[in-house]
């Protein structure tokens, strides 16, 4: 790319130079006299790119993905002025720490596949970040039959103990397929894996309690206008799908330094 960028710099000057009549002192083209001369010859610069379109294309994209990346960045800027204000709901599972300064807040649905991605990478982040506190709240799409059985038994099994549904959220993300296949037969497999009580799960499985929980969850989603999943809410800034870790990195570092 950089190669690219000086053939085209070097054939540019040359080719302006000798239009300018001053092709053994083209440093002395001064920045006015370059714009009136492409403005007066625009087919000096095709020239100059003739052979190089793929080079130009990689060069076209890397100025949209940093652009977008500005824009995204402005964005988060502002909603740290005006976070979206999720309930922590101090009564439900937290992985990490639950008074540490930066709190991430997913709306998910456990039979997405962009779910699952993104859980591994919430996992390696609080690897590296174990000061933040995470927290699971659920957005089923409607798209896929298990997400709300696989919802109950989570929470069914968090009335439980909360360190035992944990596990099992880890589970239900990973054997997403093999949910979709057997249904709950394998929630219940994995609600065992995980020391369930499984006569005190089932009793709770369609309780009033546990529907008005992830109905809460729901709703709190569409009142932000989250209409996909996964979506999270680092410190009230959005991020949304199957983010890499860099981004990630990245809101964390802009949360602290703003």
């Amino acid at each position: 790319m950089s190669r690219f960028l000086t053939t085209l710099a070097s054939a540019s000057i040359i080719a302006i130079s000798l239009v300018a009549g001053n092709s053994q002192n083209a440093d002395a083209v001064s920045k006015k006299e370059v714009r009136d001369i492409i403005k007066n010859n625009p087919q000096l610069i095709f020239e100059a790119l003739e052979g190089h379109e793929e080079q130009l294309y990689d060069l076209l994209q890397l100025g949209l993905e940093k652009k977008k990346k500005s824009r995204i960045r402005k964005g988060r800027l502002e909603q740290l002025k005006n976070p979206k204000v999720p309930a922590l709901h101090p009564d439900r599972p937290v992985w990490g720490n639950p008074t540490g300064k930066i709190q991430i807040v997913v709306f998910s649905d456990f039979q997405s596949a962009s779910c699952g991605k993104a859980d591994k990478t919430i996992r390696k982040l609080l690897q590296n970040n174990p000061g933040i506190g995470y927290r699971y709240r659920h957005n089923p799409l409607g798209l896929h039959k298990m997400s709300l059985p696989a919802a109950r038994y989570y929470e069914a099994l968090a009335l439980q103990s909360q360190d035992k549904a944990k596990k099992l959220n880890r589970l239900i993300l990973q054997n997403r397929i093999a949910i979709k296949k057997y249904g709950t037969a394998k929630l219940d497999e994995l609600a065992k894996a995980c020391g369930a009580d499984m006569a005190q799960l089932k009793r709770t499985l369609n309780s009033p309690q546990i529907k008005a929980r992830i109905n809460a969850d729901v709703k709190e989603a569409r009142r932000f206008g989250f209409t996909a999943s996964p979506v999270f809410l680092v410190n009230g800034v959005t991020v949304t799908g199957a983010a890499p870790l860099e981004e990630f990195e990245e809101v964390l570092q802009m949360i602290r330094e703003n």
